[in-house]
């Protein structure tokens, strides 16, 4: 489903056409719901797993709209948000519906011009559905144009296969394995005693899960809070989570995988590495590669809870369907279906009201050793502190992962790929 880093030119190139030609197989009108529509193609580009095919609402949603048809084009987080933001830029090429993680929403606020107002096709009416942050991140910086609904929120936890645990000689019970790592320190060293027993995998997937994981716990990660002061080489907090991170990778710890790749899906399919940093959309991940039911169950993240991810729906501007690609939106993003989502992959509601939704509060996940995901990832999301992410957080953090990557593939040295790192990051902020 997805391409390894080192293919992604040519992949972007055959996501450019794709999705050009896709968009022009929509309709030619921002045409309405229902009859008006004799036959319309939305194109909704997004990444990883969000879950509507499988919740049914693609199907929902064009058998209460004769004539429409949803197109979905799937690609890997950077090559997605690099794509959108280049048809952004060209006037062209961005599909219908487009999905934005948390990393890029704050650039995305400056430029609302670029996408279509919902409020003018009557979303503003959604603003009770959700918490101040999640509303509030999809608004304009001066709040009057309304650019993105909230999907989901990410919660953070730890995924961990059983059976490699038990191979090793771990423990496979949530609580027991959470005692194995309260703090990061811990759980490399738990890694290490992982490798000694020889189980033909790795500790982890990949350097830049591991390391994302702990910059997402920081109160402050590439931006001092409130500005666009960029601190990546100043932050005590981002060097110590690069620097574990290199540690681990130079112990043999990492698969040196790219997370969303077809290499890394069929290694947790394979049982190729034992825990996977894990977000609650990343459920849907396991899942999908389908290593087996009862195999991955979740335990508590080392340190202290956090949150990775997030995701908002957008209509760019330039859509010959933006009413229609409006209510598509609004029907993504309804509570309800949310949690229809929520039970199909496992992505935890953005809604109030999906959240607290009953089925969500007290579901269990038997693909994952019926764990209590419902509880899990649905209190996190209540307790929610976000942390403040600048204008352009979402290039410097594919900066920094791109030099993790380096020392996992290149063998690069730590500190060449620290000093590559923050000099990148710079760059990319500017």
């Amino acid at each position: 489903m997805r391409a390894q880093r080192g293919r992604l030119a040519a992949m972007t190139g055959a996501f450019l056409v794709t999705a050009l030609v896709a968009t022009a197989c929509g309709g030619s009108s921002d045409n309405g719901a229902g009859g008006g529509n004799k036959s319309t193609t939305l194109v909704v580009n997004d990444f990883s797993t969000f879950g509507y095919k499988d919740a049914g609402l693609y199907a929902a949603f064009e058998a209460s709209h004769p004539g429409v048809k949803i197109v979905e084009n799937i690609s890997e987080y950077n090559t997605h948000h690099n794509n959108l933001v280049k048809h952004l830029a060209a006037g062209s090429g961005a599909g219908d519906v487009e999905a934005v993680d948390e990393g890029f929403m704050a650039q995305f606020k400056a430029t609302p011009d670029l996408f279509a107002n919902l409020n003018d096709y009557g979303l503003a009416s959604r603003k009770a559905d959700y918490g101040s942050y999640k509303w509030t991140m999809g608004e304009s910086t001066d709040g009057k144009s309304l650019f993105g609904l909230g999907t989901d929120v990410g919660g953070l936890a730890m995924c961990y296969n059983t059976q490699l645990f038990q191979k090793a000689g771990l423990p496979t019970d949530p609580a027991a394995v959470a005692a194995l790592w309260p703090t990061w320190d811990a759980y490399f060293q738990t890694g290490q005693k992982f490798k000694a027993a020889n189980t033909g995998a790795t500790w982890f997937d990949t350097g830049t899960n591991v390391y994302n994981a702990q910059v997402f716990q920081l109160k402050e990660s590439y931006y001092k809070p409130g500005t666009d002061d960029v601190e990546v080489g100043t932050n005590p907090g981002v060097k110590a989570a690069f620097d574990s991170t290199a540690a681990a990778i130079q112990g043999g710890l990492s698969g040196g995988l790219v997370s969303f790749s077809d290499d890394w899906t069929k290694a947790i399919a394979n049982g190729a590495f034992a825990t996977l940093t894990c977000p609650a959309w990343m459920m849907a991940n396991i899942q999908q590669a389908k290593p087996g039911e009862g195999i991955w169950n979740v335990a508590a993240v080392p340190g202290k809870g956090g949150n990775w991810g997030g995701s908002w729906l957008t209509v760019p501007a330039q859509s010959k369907n933006k009413k229609l690609a409006a209510e598509l939106v609004d029907f993504l993003t309804e509570p309800e279906n949310q949690v229809k989502v929520f039970k199909s992959v496992g992505n935890v509601p953005s809604t109030v009201g999906g959240v607290n939704d009953p089925t969500v509060q007290s579901f269990t996940n038997p693909y994952f050793l019926n764990a209590p995901t419902g509880k899990i990832f649905g209190e996190s999301a209540l307790s929610l502190t976000p942390q403040y992410q600048g204008p352009k957080h979402g290039a410097i953090r594919a900066a920094i992962e791109a030099q993790i990557q380096n020392m996992e593939q290149k063998h690069t040295d730590p500190a060449a790929a620290w000093t590559a790192a923050v000099s990148d990051a710079e760059r990319a902020a500017r």
